[in-house]
């Protein structure tokens, strides 16, 4: 039983050195071979990084528009109010004491 494992393991260990070694002679052929793919994959990649890039930056700029347009329609209303918001009336003294 030992000597059949033996065995066993040596034909692995034989497969797996001939396997790397066409591994490494085919390697260079493989990489030659799919250049072409891999170069157009890379162009695709950098056009859609390009065009995102671009989209993050409009979406940047109208936040930042938004956010200046907030703050100067906070300084032109007078303070406690906000000019988008309706005016709300504040209850007299009898309305707040019916309230409770």
């Amino acid at each position: 039983m030992a000597l059949g494992g033996r065995i066993l393991g040596g034909a692995m260990l034989a497969g797996a050195a001939v396997l790397a070694l066409g591994a490494v002679v085919a390697a260079p052929r493989l990489l030659k071979a799919a250049r072409p793919a891999l170069r157009e994959g890379l162009k695709r990649g950098m056009r859609f990084y390009e065009a995102a890039r671009e989209g993050a930056a409009a979406f940047a700029e109208d936040v930042e528009d938004l956010v200046a347009e907030v703050r100067a329609e906070m300084t032109a209303a007078p303070p406690g109010e906000h000019a988008s918001e309706p005016a709300v009336e504040q209850p007299t003294d009898d309305e707040s004491s019916l309230a409770r």
